[in-house]
């Protein structure tokens, strides 16, 4: 893997293809109503499979597993920490501050499949996997619980945690392949085709409704709040990422596709949890949009900088 050569011809697609969806939707082709329906498909159906059926086949030794969560693990609490922290001086409302914690520690999980794909293939689909079956349930846990804690409305309770969790389907296809991995059963070959077939269609799908959900008035109307939760995502998080790596010695590879989900913009899912659970939604819609246009540039560099 030469990212030095590779790594900004293989992510130019995966933005294209992002533009490619906001063009889309500008010009209301082929309609609102299919790119709500497409985001559901591709959440409920393709995106799970995809999962499943990498997390099922995944060839990792336990040892580099336990190095890997213990990685990714720390640096998010250290990150959310971090963001806890500043909430002491926050000054501009609880929802306002839901949406500038999830837009600083969450990810977009499209954006990085594709990206890992491009730049590592099926292995690195594989690596990827186990990392978003240990990030999705973390990252879903401290947003769920910030959005209960510190929105005005005190939507939610500690049962809506647990509800959020046992239902979210990417956090199913993770586990049932996790269990299948370490059993003896394993994938059926006809099984493996079925569900591979389905995850093919999960990245342009999920990356075309990406770039239909982009919101630039939102953007416009974001303020300071944007830039610093930006320079969090997108800068200080890949370099806490990094530095966990290096201290702990994660395997090079490994640690390109740790470092590679700390450093994608924020996710579309962080915006339909805040309008669920009471946050700030338009400013989440912002700073998600902000960091997708800043990520076309700091994500390349990131890349390019830290792993080598």
């Amino acid at each position: 893997m030469n990212l030095n050569t590779s790594i900004v011809g293989a992510l130019i697609p995966v933005f294209f293809v992002i533009l490619t969806g906001y063009l889309l939707r500008w010009f209301q082709f082929p309609g609102d109503e299919f790119w709500s329906r497409a985001e559901r498909l591709t959440y409920f159906v393709l995106f799970p499979s995809l999962l499943f059926q990498k997390t099922a086949t995944a060839s990792l030794g336990p040892q580099s597993v336990s190095l890997m969560i213990i990685v990714l693990t720390t640096a998010v609490c250290i990150m959310a920490g971090l963001l806890f922290f500043i909430k002491r001086w926050w000054s501009s409302g609880g929802p306002a501050y839901t949406s500038f914690f999830q837009g600083s520690i969450r990810f977009n999980t499209y954006v990085g499949l594709a990206a890992t794909f491009a730049l590592m293939g099926n292995n690195g689909l594989s690596i990827a996997a186990i990392t978003l079956a240990v990030l999705i349930p973390l990252m879903n846990f401290l947003c769920v619980t910030v959005l209960i804690l510190f929105n005005d409305q005190k939507k939610g309770s500690l049962q809506t945690i647990f509800k959020e969790l046992i239902r979210n389907p990417l956090i199913i296809a993770c586990t049932a392949g996790i269990l299948l991995n370490y059993s003896d059963i394993g994938l059926h070959p006809v099984v493996d085709e079925i569900f591979m077939i389905f995850g093919r269609a999960a990245l342009p799908i999920g990356l075309l409704s990406v770039g239909a959900a982009l919101d630039i008035a939102a953007a416009r109307n974001s303020g300071k709040t944007v830039a610093f939760s930006s320079v969090l995502k997108l800068i200080v998080f890949p370099l806490l990422m990094w530095t966990m790596c290096k201290l702990l010695s994660l395997d090079p590879q490994l640690s390109a596709v740790a470092i590679l989900f700390a450093a994608l913009p924020g996710s579309p899912a962080a915006y339909i949890l805040s309008r669920q659970l009471g946050g700030d939604s338009p400013l989440m819609a912002g700073i998600i949009t902000v960091q997708i246009v800043a990520a076309m540039i700091t994500f390349p560099v990131i890349m390019t900088i830290i792993i080598n």
